[in-house]
């Protein structure tokens, strides 16, 4: 690399996870100009080769102070023009870190604390979108009162989706499919209950056909899901917005195809003028399915750059160079795309580097040497 030319140099929270892998994967064939620094929890993980240096830390869960102190020596040695959070858990981590340190927050790719904690959490989701009266699925908390609980059946009808106020990919979600069970997920402080947007009746009738027949080895009830991304400007514009049909296979998109539909992009202009008005800067994910009536309704909101990314990509949505030219002024060559319509995920076999695993076990960081 040519010491006349100084890289931009991003820094990624949780950098092997699926959502950092697909980071990189945007950027391919145009690295040249570009430093990647991933922090990760674990040291044996195939995806961190992809990067030029990574640092071992704790898992923010576990002990989120720990994990503070870790961020702020890796943003010192590093100095990113960007730091890219990979996970929800990163997300509301950066956003809080922003409002606590305002120098560093121009290179924190999120927005206010609030809004992040707002996209986390299922229940208030639902609260922001109803004061900016976006078309939320109807949620409601399953620890509240019994009888509102029934009578939110009553007016949803069955079956209902029990799900953790904060999650991701299908974890922990199950469906409610009679006043017993209903009772029995009643209580639960970190669940809520929303309406089922699929066919009530096809479910019924396959929890009828199990009954008869017995429970198939593999079986779901995952349908299509459409999925807007917006990207908002730091001065709050919106820079990007692309709406996708994705294909659902355990709890992640298999098959992307772009979406025309004027609907979903309307959706998608208010919902990106929404949380820009609730102080939101960077990526916004919406996930949302038409109804059986329809209407297009909203299940979540995720403040980063997804599972689908470099599929995005491919199909001519470069939200990772959007991303970097807003937000640090770096004009990265255009991503080659073959303008396609459609995009599949397939699996990948990686090997694990063991001398670069070993050292980042040992000293906390290892660092490529270019010429």
């Amino acid at each position: 690399m040519s010491p006349r030319m100084q890289p931009v140099r991003l820094l990624l929270l949780s950098g092997a996870s699926l959502v950092g892998q697909n980071v990189v994967a945007a950027l391919q064939g145009r690295r040249a100009g570009v430093w990647l620094a991933a922090m990760n929890s674990v040291a044996a993980e195939p995806a961190l080769s992809d990067f030029d240096e990574a640092y071992l830390c704790g898992n923010l869960r576990d002990d989120r102070e720990a994990f503070a102190r870790r961020f702020v020596e890796v943003l010192e040695q590093v100095d990113p023009q960007l730091v890219i959070p990979c996970r929800d858990d990163d997300v509301a981590f950066l956003a809080a870190f922003a409002e606590s340190c305002p120098a560093v927050a121009p290179r924190l790719l999120c927005g206010s604390r609030a809004t992040a904690q707002a996209m986390l959490d299922k229940l208030e989701s639902a609260a922001l979108s109803s004061r900016h009266r976006l078309p939320y699925a109807p949620t409601i908390d399953a620890a509240g009162p019994q009888r509102a609980l029934r009578d939110f059946a009553a007016t949803q009808g069955m079956p209902l989706v029990a799900k953790p106020r904060q999650g991701f990919a299908s974890r922990g979600v199950f469906l409610v499919l009679d006043q017993a069970q209903l009772e029995r997920v009643a209580g639960r402080p970190d669940y809520v209950l929303q309406r089922y947007l699929g066919d009530p009746h096809d479910v019924m009738r396959r929890v009828r056909q199990m009954a008869e027949e017995g429970m198939p080895l593999f079986h779901t009830f995952e349908a299509v899901k459409l999925s807007i991304q917006a990207f908002i400007a730091p001065d709050g514009s919106l820079a990007g917005l692309c709406a996708t049909r994705n294909i659902m296979r355990q709890g992640r998109s298999e098959r992307i195809e772009l979406d025309a539909d004027a609907a979903l992009e309307e959706l998608g202009r208010r919902c990106a003028a929404a949380f820009a008005g609730e102080d939101w800067r960077g990526p916004l994910n919406i996930q949302c399915q038409r109804a059986p009536d329809g209407e297009l309704a909203i299940y979540e909101f995720n403040g980063r750059y997804t599972g689908a990314t470099a599929a995005r990509a491919l199909l001519g949505y470069d939200e990772v160079g959007i991303g970097l030219a807003a937000f640090c002024g770096a004009a990265l060559p255009a991503a080659p795309t073959p303008g396609v319509a459609v995009a599949v995920r397939v699996p990948l076999t990686r090997m694990v580097d063991a001398e670069q695993a070993d050292r980042l076990r040992e000293i906390g960081h290892w660092r490529v040497a270019h010429d």
